[in-house]
């Protein structure tokens, strides 16, 4: 009896035994289970992330190369990117949202949802044309202190590269060669094999002097500027600013008015600097923390980029800059440089049509009508030439009866050798959209504006171009000289005087003069160009300014569809 009570209790004992190995068996296999369905869950989210991103990236890329095509412009664009985004999700959605919420300004969009699982993520970007004629003066290279020098008034942005005059490399160093001393036996000028020569770079081979452009004319080659040199010195009561304020009537009468962020005007100035060093004294600046025309007027620049710094008895202090003074150059990858039209360093030019040349100049001498003309003053005889076969053509009304001269320009109209443009106290208006090209040097001592009623550059515009040198109010008796247009000289360009230019510079060298130039950048003049400007490629600042993850949370849904288009 007690044996049959025993097993009784062992069975009801195993039992229990089974049952609780069953119920843990189970329970840890249910955790397996919900383990593994969590490893996947956390590996299809991964994924997701990784697409969303993937798609981000090339939401980013397509805005940017699509700027070429929209003129600049950021364009609201929504796509499908499943197939792209295939690899990483198969069988996912995938869209991305290009939303402008104002001019230069977007939020990039990408929604991705796969297994049930939704990521999405923004980035906010910012754009800007900084191409050579977006700038109040653009220099090419620049030589210690005579970039920009002096008492003057810049509205507008600067950029300097200060790379110095084109060279030769014939021995591929890297740095231009001058040619190495010699014992010149037999006087003949130039060196002999077997005559003494100082191995200057060590080479091992007599080095000659290696050939240049010498674009200012002065005889000698200008290097790159290096850390010390002064490529401008702002002296007096020098300004770099953002804004019109102050410009006289006569020049806000015949240009747009400055753009406008949140209802304050400016104009988008950027002082860059890529070699060389800005020095400021006295009562100049750069920018200024005041408040301009009530706060209507934005007083500091939107950025400085100088990789030498600021240097004088007032240098960084005297610079109100958004993004402060230790920033340096930021658009080495964009390859900017001076647009060299002739002789050494020439580049290949690509036309409107996409047709490519060997230089600038071969397309301006190709495609420009030439007159027979050096001097052209209010008082010079009425003519018309053209128009060609390239539809260029020119006609002048001499100054008549109180109204002033009149050019009226279409396309590119070339002068063989110098040009004289105006005498002292002439105005000289202009119609049409042209340029005038100088195969040597331009002189301007008249007035140069658009015609009554026009604006420029967005209803006229006129281009300047010198071959080697530009000279503003140099001549006798000329003086207080007002102008709108787009200069361009390979060379120098003087402006003397107390000129104002509603425009833009575009030169190796500068001359600023002593009694307060001024210079005054017009924005839409870089998309309303005249016709075979040199320079006229379009270069592209793009900055992604901040980035977020908007994923939905658990059990949301995501409802984004791409934001209302800006219409501006």
């Amino acid at each position: 009896m007690m044996r049959r009570k025993n097993d009784g209790a062992v069975a009801v004992y195993v039992l229990l035994t089974t049952g609780v190995l069953l119920t843990a068996t189970l329970g840890v296999s249910n955790l397996a289970l919900q383990g593994l369905q969590r490893v996947r869950q956390d590996r299809n989210s991964v994924l997701t992330e990784q697409a969303s991103f993937a798609a981000l990236d090339q939401a980013i890329s397509k805005s940017y190369y699509d700027l070429d095509t929209n003129s600049g412009k950021l364009v609201y664009t929504s796509l499908n990117v499943a197939a792209d985004v295939n690899s990483i999700t198969p069988g996912a959605t995938a869209q991305v949202y290009i939303t402008p919420t104002a001019d230069k300004i977007a939020y990039i969009t990408a929604v991705v949802t796969y297994k049930g699982i939704t990521r999405s993520v923004r980035s906010y970007i910012t754009e800007k044309d900084v191409g050579i004629w977006n700038n109040a003066i653009f220099a090419g290279s620049g030589a210690t202190g005579q970039a920009i020098n002096g008492n003057v008034d810049i509205r507008g942005s600067v950029h300097i590269l200060g790379d110095g005059e084109p060279y030769t490399d014939l021995n591929g160093s890297g740095s231009r060669d001058a040619a190495e001393a010699f014992t010149d036996k037999n006087k003949n000028g130039i060196w002999d094999p077997g005559e003494v020569y100082t191995d200057s770079n060590g080479d091992g081979a007599y080095t000659v002097a290696e050939p240049y452009n010498d674009t200012n004319g002065n005889g000698a080659y200008d290097p790159p500027l290096t850390q010390t040199d002064m490529d401008t010195t702002l002296t007096g009561s020098a300004y770099i600013g953002n804004n019109y304020s102050g410009v006289p009537a006569n020049i806000l009468a015949v240009i747009p008015a400055a753009p406008t962020v949140g209802g304050v005007a400016q104009l988008g100035t950027e002082v860059r600097v890529k070699h060389g060093m800005i020095s400021i004294g006295g009562a100049a600046s750069v920018g200024t923390s005041s408040i301009v025309d009530g706060g209507l007027s934005k007083g500091s620049i939107d950025g400085s980029y100088v990789n030498d710094g600021y240097t004088g008895n007032k240098g960084a202090s005297a610079v109100s800059s958004d993004n402060g003074t230790t920033n340096t150059y930021d658009l080495g990858g964009l390859n900017i440089s001076m647009p060299i039209i002739s002789g050494i360093g020439a580049q290949q030019y690509k036309d409107k049509t996409g047709s490519m040349w060997s230089t600038h100049q071969a397309y301006l001498d190709s495609k420009s009508l030439t007159i027979p003309v050096s001097t052209l003053t209010s008082g010079t005889a009425a003519f018309t030439y053209g128009p060609d076969a390239n539809g260029n053509s020119i006609s002048f009304k001499p100054a008549s009866g109180g109204s002033p001269a009149e050019i009226n320009i279409t396309g590119i109209v070339k002068v063989a050798g110098n040009l004289q443009l105006g005498n002292p106290k002439e105005l000289i208006t202009y119609k049409g959209k042209g340029t005038l090209y100088a195969a040597g040097d331009m002189n301007i001592d008249a007035d140069i504006m658009p015609a009554s009623g026009l604006t420029f550059p967005t209803g006229t515009h006129m281009g300047f171009i010198a071959l080697k040198n530009m000279n503003l109010a140099t001549g006798a008796g000329s003086s207080h000289l007002s102008m709108a247009g787009a200069f361009y000289a390979q060379g120098q360009i003087k402006s003397a005087k107390q000129t104002e230019v509603a425009g833009t510079f575009v030169s190796n060298f500068f001359d600023m003069g002593k009694n307060v130039p001024k210079i005054y950048q017009v924005p839409t003049l870089a998309s309303n160009m005249p016709p075979g400007m040199p320079g006229d490629k379009h270069y592209y600042s793009f900055k992604v300014r901040s980035f977020r993850d908007r994923s939905p949370l658990p059990g949301q849904a995501d409802t984004f569809q791409g934001g209302t288009p800006y219409s501006g």
